[in-house]
């Protein structure tokens, strides 16, 4: 039990306010639970033939994209057929992914106050403060953006929750340290653990919205997420809340008052299945205005909705691979569950060909009654210097078995044709085609775009939906002072009150300069530093090798502004190098083909061009032309055959 041998027993007498707001969180959960574990027609039929759950159609999902492979005793197999799973699914989903930019999109954002007058200063403050919170510390946008994509398409929805967290605890601060000895000097003081904005990829199976029909996150009347934890980090992140000392996990020994006061039956069974022994709700609800926490039947919060001030938002954001027939269904489908009826029939296909290539390879024996004796040779090794004596040779036949023909070679690449048609072709997915030519990988591109326009599509809203999110988050804590203690130089500590820097590393300056961004918050407009003082800042840190320009603004400065966001996607559909390529020498070749005259009074800026595009400088093919052969009389020697003749001009 948490923390039971280092605290003494302590009675929880919730209010029957509380007790009353803890049932009705717990009735409309059971609702939840029971609608989303439903099994649903729109993820198709089990082995069973029932409607399959969500977690069954995931755990399918997963086991394709993973190409797992059942033993052959499972599917009554021999030994010596063929049980493989082709990789084609997941090599879908990797070409479709590596289509997508790494990058999240741009986004532009839009400051306007109740008299609907826009600030374009504000605006950019909240953009780059938005951005920054996407890069500080060990985070990699690259690596969500790539997770973004993986997720959606394998399991047919991504939900994430944006959120901003701070945790204050204790620390050892290392004061001296003597390698030589191994002793070690330290001071234990409070300080801020973790400080930042924060997105949290949901299990899909921990997410529960109330009516299954609804596709949007914010058209819900309510939602939950259900976490579950162990101690450690049970305590790590609720340890500050009032009512954390009365939680109880499963194994303490509840009488009968107690287990009415913390609702032990709504989440016993719950936290055994889960093998872990803390149970975390986090319950919003829109139509009343309500967000909670609960843990193992302790009510922590009962609040407002923290994110949005006139227009609440729940803090999710939520993407699919592409809807089901039913559009209004709240889960997507997947890019592996769309490939399922090609995948499963070029497996079976495979695996019959391998099996026939085999046979035909070890071609039993037809052998005449007459000769039985001579080939009872079971369990015995035969190799190639064995004589067998026959009574009759014609009585000893292979069998005679076809290998692979050229029919089912092509029954395959119709299969495989289907399987194009639904993702990326095999140019696409990352394999040479006809020749390799640049034209080939235009067409490859063309007759994916509809594909990737649907998942762009898709995951643009998703970026729209987290952005606008983040942006309320950092609005809620930027201007929120942190209290910080510090030894003073007399060994007492001091209570200091700071605000938090945000920092982006790689913003275009004001110079025209790529370096970093430093966005410092103060109190008032008192503390604003003049420009020659921040100017010394940013000179230090240049002359330590990082290009940084240093902005300060107050604590309140963006209040009462409202902040749209619109996402700007070029970026976010990429055109790789090869499909540049591409163009650009389809382009050269019909302007020669087509427009002759043009292209030959325009050789130079063509020429430019196509250098560029291999990343080569076109100014060092600019050679001097040789100069002709000067005689003994000084004028051009007429003899050699190369030399322009006066009044005509060089061949080339």
């Amino acid at each position: 039990m948490l923390n039971e041998k280092n605290k003494p027993a302590i009675k929880y007498n919730p209010s029957d306010k509380d007790l009353k707001i803890i049932a009705q969180t717990y009735d409309n959960l059971e609702i939840m639970i029971e609608t989303c574990q439903k099994g649903y027609a729109e993820f198709n039929q089990n082995g069973e033939g029932k409607d399959r759950t969500l977690k069954q159609f995931l755990d399918d999902n997963q086991k394709r994209a993973n190409s797992y492979v059942p033993s052959r005793a499972s599917q009554g197999k021999e030994d010596w057929e063929a049980n493989v799973f082709t990789p084609t699914t997941r090599n879908k989903v990797k070409a479709l992914i590596a289509g997508i930019a790494k990058q999240p999109p741009e986004i532009a954002i839009i400051a306007t106050n109740i008299k609907n007058q826009q600030s374009v200063v504000r605006a950019e403050f909240v953009k780059l403060l938005t951005e920054s919170s996407f890069t500080e510390g060990e985070k990699n946008p690259e690596i969500d953006m790539f997770f973004a994509g993986w997720d959606t398409a394998i399991q047919g929805t991504k939900i994430e929750l944006d959120d901003y967290i701070r945790i204050k605890n204790k620390i050892k601060r290392i004061t001296n340290y003597d390698p030589a000895t191994g002793e070690v000097s330290f001071e234990e003081i409070e300080a801020y653990v973790q400080d930042e904005a924060v997105s949290v990829n949901i299990p899909l199976t921990s997410f529960f919205v109330w009516d299954i029909y609804v596709p949007n996150i914010q058209d819900q009347v309510r939602i939950a997420w259900i976490d579950y934890l162990d101690e450690t980090n049970a305590e790590y992140q609720f340890g500050d809340f009032v009512n954390f000392k009365y939680v109880k996990d499963g194994s303490h020994h509840f009488n009968d008052e107690e287990t009415k006061t913390f609702f032990l039956k709504k989440w016993q069974e719950r936290t055994k299945k889960q093998g872990k022994p803390y149970e975390v709700i986090r319950y919003y609800e829109k139509s009343s205005d309500t967000y909670r926490i609960i843990m193992n039947g302790v009510k922590f919060l009962d609040a407002p909705m923290l994110w949005g001030k006139t227009k609440k938002r729940y803090p999710f954001s939520k993407a699919i691979f592409e809807p089901f027939a039913n559009s209004k269904f709240f889960w997507g489908n997947s890019l592996v569950n769309i490939l399922m009826a090609e995948q499963d029939v070029e497996n079976a296909f495979i695996n019959s060909l391998v099996d026939k290539t085999y046979r035909s390879l070890n071609k039993p024996m037809l052998i005449g009654r007459v000769n039985r004796d001579n080939f009872d040779l079971e369990d015995e090794w035969v190799d190639g210097d064995t004589k067998i004596y026959v009574e009759d040779i014609s009585q000893v036949l292979p069998m005679p078995i076809d290998g692979v023909n050229n029919a089912e070679v092509e029954m395959l690449s119709q299969i495989q044709k289907g399987m194009d048609s639904d993702s990326t072709d095999h140019v696409q997915s990352g394999a040479s085609g006809s020749g390799s030519t640049a034209r080939e990988i235009v067409i490859a591109n063309e007759r994916a775009e509809e594909l990737k326009g649907l998942f762009y599509t898709m995951l643009k809203d998703f970026w729209l939906q987290k952005y606008r999110i983040r942006i309320i988050n950092i609005l809620m804590n930027y201007g929120q002072p942190r209290i910080l203690e510090v030894i003073g130089d007399d060994g007492n500590k001091i209570i200091e009150e700071y605000y938090k820097a945000f920092r982006l590393p790689s913003a275009d300056l004001s110079n025209g300069k790529q370096g970093q961004m430093e966005i410092q918050i103060v109190k008032d407009q008192t503390q604003l530093k003049r420009p020659y003082s921040l100017s010394v800042e940013e000179e230090k840190m240049n002359m330590s090798g990082q290009p940084t320009e240093i902005i300060q603004m107050t604590s309140t400065f963006l209040d009462g502004y409202d902040y749209g966001v619109r996402i700007m996607t070029d970026n976010l559909f990429q055109k790789t190098k090869s499909l540049k390529m591409a163009e650009t020498t389809e382009k050269i070749m019909g302007a020669a083909k087509l427009f002759p005259q043009r292209f030959m009074a325009n050789e130079e800026k063509f020429f430019e061009n196509y250098m560029e595009m291999y990343g080569d400088s076109p100014e060092k093919y600019n050679a001097q032309p040789q100069q002709p052969e000067v005689g003994i009389d000084g004028m051009p020697n007429l003899n050699k055959p190369d030399t322009p003749q006066m009044g005509e001009l060089p061949k080339i």
